[in-house]
């Protein structure tokens, strides 16, 4: 069992120093919660192990430190689990001891590192945020199961659909399902969203929109309509006490049952002046799942891209897919190939549209590993100008970036 010294936790960041810019104390202060997040999960496994919580006549441990710390049984026990792992891991161990990575990407390294594959998770956890890390594992560990009909199953006995009411009275739902299923649920959701947040907002009765799938390549850079994922904020304290405190008047409650992309909108923004009311992405996309989930009459075209490599078949985002599974899809499926030179590098494409090509987006998106360069999510991707069109007159993949739509929007504000 390797032995490694707890450090010391550097000195508490001063709030009030103004020698150092906020991001920098917040920095300092991240290292700090680091270092004391290793220290916590020893003391709770060492806590744990020596059996104090027993002669305090409480059932577990965990129960003895939420109590005593005043956090979620939850936490306790992540830090027990963590701690008992550590130990059996030097590699990791040192990692996280010297703030090479974080408390949230070792919660996720050790629930599936081991002696054999420690050196290889780790070095993914160096890589990637702790956001992209369960889908690098998941690629990586892909062989451990004998074969892809036992790997099916376990994602079959491990599906589940559980609910609970929060301190707000809104129910939350948490769903687990086989990649094969669950991500054509979520392309339709975020395709959706991209359609109602596309649909003008107009008064009139009727709308080409409506009812009809709108045309997402109306541009390939930022544009002056609200885009997906990007509502627009009160930009001071007074404004937001004054939409606090603003009345709800009839006519700015949302309908019932929204019918029409155009009711989706006009949901969103009740009124066109009010920029900054426009909804969160988590909101946009809960509209979305009811819409699809009640069977709306919205017709709606979706696309979930499979990547068939000799590597292993994956998702956009680096989900593994199982051979048999990949085949059940084929015969609905339209085969598109995109062409690799010798150094696995997807072979350039050039065109003088403005927008770019199917094959170009795929071209660009394989390159940024199917991630938004600034961000890194895997969400709402658009396909960025730099330098702009307006400069060259000519679209091409060397000059297209990957980005969701608000680090898109926000890239575009910034150089106005």
């Amino acid at each position: 069992m390797c032995q490694v010294a707890i450090p010391t936790s550097p000195a508490t960041t001063n709030p009030a120093d103004n020698s150092l810019s906020a991001f920098e104390q917040l920095v300092e202060l991240g290292r700090d919660i680091n270092a004391n997040h290793y220290k916590a999960a020893y003391l709770a496994a060492r806590y744990d192990t020596e059996l104090e919580w027993f002669h305090q006549g409480l059932k577990n441990a965990a129960l003895g430190i939420a109590r005593e710390l005043d956090i979620h049984t939850s936490t306790a026990r992540e830090w027990i689990r963590v701690g008992h792992s550590l130990p059996e891991l030097p590699l990791i161990n040192h990692a996280f001891a010297n703030n090479t990575i974080s408390y949230a990407k070792v919660r996720i390294l050790t629930r599936y590192a081991n002696n054999d594959n420690e050196q290889q998770l780790l070095d993914l956890a160096v890589e990637r945020t702790a956001d992209r890390l369960t889908n690098a594992i998941a690629r990586a560990l892909d062989e451990d199961d004998p074969d892809d009909a036992a790997r099916d199953q376990r994602h079959h006995q491990f599906r589940s659909f559980t609910t609970y009411t929060n301190a707000d009275g809104m129910t939350v739902m948490r769903l687990v399902l086989p990649p094969a299923i669950a991500k054509p649920i979520v392309a339709a959701v975020n395709e959706l969203v991209r359609e109602i947040a596309a649909t003008p907002y107009e008064n009139d009765t009727d709308s080409e929109h409506e009812g009809t799938k709108s045309d997402l390549s109306a541009s390939a850079d930022a544009s002056d309509r609200h885009t997906v994922a990007d509502p627009p904020e009160p930009t001071t304290q007074s404004d937001q006490k004054a939409s606090a405190d603003a009345p709800c008047s009839d006519e700015h409650k949302p309908p019932p049952l929204p019918l029409t992309l155009k009711e989706l909108r006009q949901r969103w923004q009740p009124n066109d002046e009010d920029d900054w009311i426009f909804p969160t992405l988590g909101q946009q996309q809960a509209d979305a799942f009811a819409v699809l989930f009640l069977g709306l009459p919205i017709r709606l075209t979706t696309e979930v891209v499979m990547h068939i490599r000799g590597s292993g078949n994956t998702f956009d985002d680096g989900t593994p897919l199982t051979s048999n599974a990949l085949a059940r899809q084929l015969p609905h499926s339209f085969i598109r190939l995109l062409i690799h030179d010798t150094e696995g590098r997807p072979i350039d494409a050039t065109n003088r549209r403005r927008y770019p090509t199917t094959r170009q987006k795929r071209v660009v998106s394989e390159t940024h590993n199917h991630q938004c360069v600034d961000c890194g999510t895997a969400d709402l991707i658009e396909y960025d100008h730099n330098p702009p069109y307006e400069q060259t007159g000519h679209t091409i993949t060397t000059e297209l970036q990957p980005r969701c739509t608000q680090c898109h929007k926000a890239r575009h504000r910034t150089a106005a």
